[in-house]
């Protein structure tokens, strides 16, 4: 490889590495906060919204206690490993400050990688909130069905179904994210399935689908049409709402708006929010542009 081929395959890597981030940094994050709403119901620590005075907690499922409680914290325990190999990785590092280009690294204040790791995922919480109907719209669905095939506490586990298809749309984004790369910049699949690999959620999902199954062993049924053709509507609908790159910049812009502390200057934070947006205005002009091309 000449010099120039490597600085170029450097150069996509980076481009590469952006894409992925700005997916995985939606998408992972936003399905671990649906993870940890259905804990906090499955565990009696979620108040029960019909409560007037907001002080009623819904009751835990009958068998979140014992084996099937410590499988439940296996599936958190995984996702804090993920956190920790994220920052902490000592190759093909993502949230190391140290790696940064002079100019991209003096935007940010005195702050340690997992600070900056922090400020990444906290696009979790906006994406979470902004998509919320649709997490909810989606949990009825699994409700009804569970309850038509006569599923015990169907509230409860719908919650912890929910949570496990939101970990599966985070996975199904990587691999549309990589195949655009691959696309995009003409990187072999390989290369970067071994660079990216670290943002799968595979272990935490395995986890969480085990505890499904423990709590709930009677999930393991057939669906009739209609339940199987709603809930197929319900997940393409969130995909697409996770997808979407307005949500995407613009929970990553609400990010930036609440980590201040994260950059070197108000400066440098508002200079941010303006590259932001004028990425997710060309974005969406080229989105339409697209459309019209297509309707003609």
């Amino acid at each position: 490889m000449t010099d120039k081929q490597r600085e170029r395959l450097i150069t996509d890597l980076s481009k590469a590495a952006a894409v992925l981030k700005l997916v995985c940094g939606v998408a992972n994050n936003a399905a671990w906060q649906v993870v940890l709403h259905a804990y906090s119901y499955i565990s009696g620590r979620q108040i029960d919204p019909t409560d007037p005075d907001g002080e009623r907690r819904v009751p835990a499922h009958p068998r979140f206690r014992h084996e099937v409680k410590r499988q439940f914290r296996r599936a958190i325990d995984e996702w804090h490993d993920y956190e920790a190999r994220l920052i902490y990785a000592t190759e093909y590092r993502m949230f190391h400050l140290d790696d940064m280009t002079e100019a991209v690294r003096r935007r940010y204040g005195d702050i340690t990688d997992r600070q900056y790791y922090e400020f990444w995922s906290s696009v979790g919480g906006p994406a979470f909130s902004k998509t919320m109907p649709l997490i909810t719209s989606l949990w009825n669905k699994y409700r009804l069905s569970l309850i038509n095939h006569k599923v015990d506490n169907a509230d409860h586990v719908a919650w912890v179904m929910t949570a496990l298809a939101a970990i599966e749309l985070a996975d199904q984004l990587y691999f549309k994210a990589i195949e655009e790369c691959r696309k995009g910049y003409n990187l072999p699949r390989q290369l970067l399935t071994t660079v990216f690999h670290q943002f799968r959620l595979t272990r935490m999902k395995s986890a969480w689908h085990q505890a499904m199954l423990m709590m709930a062993p009677d999930t393991v049924f057939d669906l009739e049409y209609v339940e199987k053709r709603n809930i197929e509507v319900g997940l393409m609908q969130l995909c697409d709402a996770w997808s979407n790159p307005k949500l995407m910049y613009e929970s990553t812009m609400d990010s930036v708006e609440d980590y201040d502390e994260v950059f070197a200057t108000r400066g440098f934070q508002q200079k941010s929010l303006r590259e932001l947006a004028d990425i997710r205005d060309k974005t969406e002009e080229a989105i339409m542009n697209n459309n019209e091309h297509d309707k003609q």
